[in-house]
């Protein structure tokens, strides 16, 4: 028991896990708060050490650490705002330096491949014969105090570079608090978007080139789904050889796009070397700006480059509101400072035979699409000539793995999604080399995003892919084909209708039920609550309103238009108060009788003192009594 209580191999073992993995995820998040710092490290010092080597600095250390903020996050793609002294008013910085984005992204991209570098665990201590662990003490029936599942499993790549992203995006968090204020300070909205976008981008590429596919198993919910939607061919070719050879045919065609890219800006740049030597030395006089003006020129040489794709693919790019330059014209630019880049602009004109030569650059990135994609037919080619020559099979055990029989749709399936991928480079390069540089007439500068993608995806279509079928064909001239799998029976289309009617209608059939039972699941309760409602306003309105039961007409009731109210008839109830409860009518008093009458008028003739004559009433003389229905007869009766 004490031996049990002082190694404690349960507790210690799964301490030990715990403390392993939160060792690993810590040092992910202080690798990217590493990462991130650093970046910014670097750029404080390039602006610590230009402005002290500035001879007639306009600002102190704080704006430099400032400037060295904000060139952080503009190399990762953010918007910069810059505030006109004169003015007051705001104008946007979106150009991104391609140069600057360098630095930053490799170093996260150095801190995940460290962090995903696959280690391995250290095994658990094998348990000596004296061990209360040992063999001699566990059994089948009694199983053992340290089990696998009780030690806690690496953490996954996932988990590890959302650690890492998280230790970055802090760091980023609290620059761009420093940095959304002052002359030139960060757009937020921008940096809240680019900045993960990039990190994350940066990120996928460190896992692909450092795990491959595992980096990415399981895929997240949504995908998997997505995925499971495709067609069952397309998920085959998904999971075939083809994204493969795309991939590889894009990246040679994007790569000489750079290629014919950097070629014209140095045949710009020798064409135009007078203008750029004169403007480099006409913008400043010392040494030390003139040095600052050269590492500028060279942290935008590849935005230049890019506008030299654009220029070579054809839409070319823009130097202000309503300017083009292009291989077909350049017109409409403003007159530019004197900047060594803008000094290889072409003149404002017509355009000449060497501006022609741009054509070459679409048809060079076209064939080298259409080579790389055609190269399985070659593959293919090479091994059943050397197979023929030996007389083995047509695909030896020893020929490469892309050496495979490829049909025209595949070849063509390759070339499209290659042409693809070089589009969307193409108009991401655009996007981020140029921008804006002002709210007027420098709201548009550099080359389009759009109108540059367009015109990659379009010359490598209409380029790569028939060159890609074309390749195919020349280097399988003469290449039997290997034979077929023999094929299944044909069906005759009748009964392939029948099988598809009888599969579709259970589904048919249910749906209509289901949705008869809703519909009149729908009319019964809308017909419910209607009666409801109906039976509810009935109540409502009896309450307000009670029934009265009818009246018993009166006897000696006389149908005038305006009857008198008799004395003896009760009041009716006034409609501010509630109606009382309602009794019977008293009967009606013989008024009229005869009997009556003459008693009156004994008891009139004795009190008027013998003023009253002595005679006996008699009937009226119009025939009825005013306001009485029913008067006494000539015989006196009521």
């Amino acid at each position: 028991m004490s031996q049990l209580t002082d190694r404690g191999p349960t507790l210690s073992s799964r301490g030990r896990a715990s403390s392993q993995r939160s060792s690993a995820l810590g040092t992910a998040f202080l690798g990217g708060v590493l990462a991130a710092g650093l970046g910014l490290g670097a750029f404080a010092v390039a602006v610590l050490l230009l402005w002290v080597a500035a001879p007639y600095p306009d600002s102190d250390p704080s704006r430099a650490l400032h400037l060295a903020a904000d060139l952080w996050f503009l190399a990762h793609g953010s918007d910069l705002v810059r505030v006109v002294a004169a003015s007051g008013g705001a104008s946007p910085v979106a150009v991104t330096p391609l140069l600057l984005m360098a630095l930053p992204l490799w170093l996260l991209y150095r801190s995940a491949r460290h962090i995903l570098e696959p280690t391995h665990p250290p095994k658990p201590p094998t348990p000596g014969p004296s061990d209360p662990l040992g063999p001699s003490d566990t059994s089948p029936s009694t199983p053992s105090l340290l089990h696998a599942e009780d030690i806690d499993p690496e953490p996954a790549p996932r988990l590890l570079l959302g650690w890492l992203l998280a230790g970055y995006l802090l760091v980023a968090g609290v620059a761009l608090l420093y940095a959304s204020a002052g002359p030139l300070y960060v757009e937020p909205l921008s940096a809240l978007l680019y900045v993960p976008a990039a990190a994350l981008a940066t990120l996928a590429v460190a896992a692909w080139r450092t795990l491959g596919r595992t980096a990415f198993v399981p895929l997240p919910g949504p995908v998997r789904r997505a995925h499971d939607r495709l067609p069952a061919g397309l998920r085959t070719s998904l999971r075939g050889r083809w994204p493969a050879v795309a991939a590889r045919a894009g990246s040679a065609a994007v790569l000489v796009m750079l290629l014919c890219g950097a070629l014209l800006v140095l045949l710009a740049l020798g064409w135009h070397a007078p203008a750029v030597r004169s403007d480099f030395l006409a913008l400043t006089h010392d040494w030390a700006d003139r040095c600052t003006v050269l590492l500028l020129s060279l942290v935008l040489l590849p935005n230049t480059v890019v506008w030299g794709l654009a220029y070579g693919l054809g839409p070319g790019f823009t130097l202000g509101a309503g300017s083009t330059v292009g291989p077909l014209g350049a017109a409409g630019y403003p007159d530019l400072p004197h900047f060594p880049l803008f000094g290889m602009v072409p003149e404002a004109g017509g355009t000449g035979t060497l501006h022609w030569l741009t054509a070459a650059v679409p048809l060079a990135v076209g064939l080298a699409l259409a080579r790389y994609s055609a190269l399985p037919a070659k593959a293919y080619a090479v091994a059943a000539r050397a197979g023929a020559r030996t007389g083995a099979d047509a695909t030896p055990a020893g020929a490469p793995a892309d050496a495979e029989w490829t049909g025209p749709r595949e070849t063509a399936a390759a070339a499209g999604l290659a042409a693809l991928g070089c589009g969307a480079v193409a108009a991401l390069l655009a996007g981020l080399a140029g921008g804006a540089l002002g709210s007027s007439a420098l709201a548009r500068f550099g080359p389009s995003w759009w109108q540059t993608g367009l015109a990659a995806l379009g010359w490598t279509l209409l380029i790569g892919m028939p060159g890609a079928l074309v390749a195919r064909a020349w280097w399988l001239r003469g290449v039997p084909r290997p034979p077929r799998p023999a094929r299944k029976p044909r069906v005759k289309l009748r009964t392939r209708m029948w099988r598809g009617v009888k599969r579709l209608t259970p589904a048919v059939l249910g749906t209509a039920g289901r949705g008869t039972r809703a519909a009149c699941r729908f009319c019964m309760r809308a017909l419910r609550r209607t009666a409801t409602r109906a039976r509810r306003r009935f109540v409502q309105r009896l309450a307000r309103h009670p029934a009265r039961p009818p009246s018993t007409p009166y006897p000696h009731s006389h149908p005038h238009p305006h009857p008198h109210p008799h004395p003896t008839s009760p009041t009716p109830p006034s409609h501010s108060s509630p109606p009382p409860a309602l009794s019977p009518p008293p009967p009606p008093t013989p008024w009229h009788d005869a009997s009556t009458r003459r008693a009156r008028w004994s008891e009139l003739r004795a009190s008027s003192g013998g003023l009253m004559t002595d005679f006996e009433p008699t009937a009226s003389p119009y025939g009825e009594a005013p306001g009485n229905t029913s008067a006494a007869g000539p015989e006196g009766g009521g």
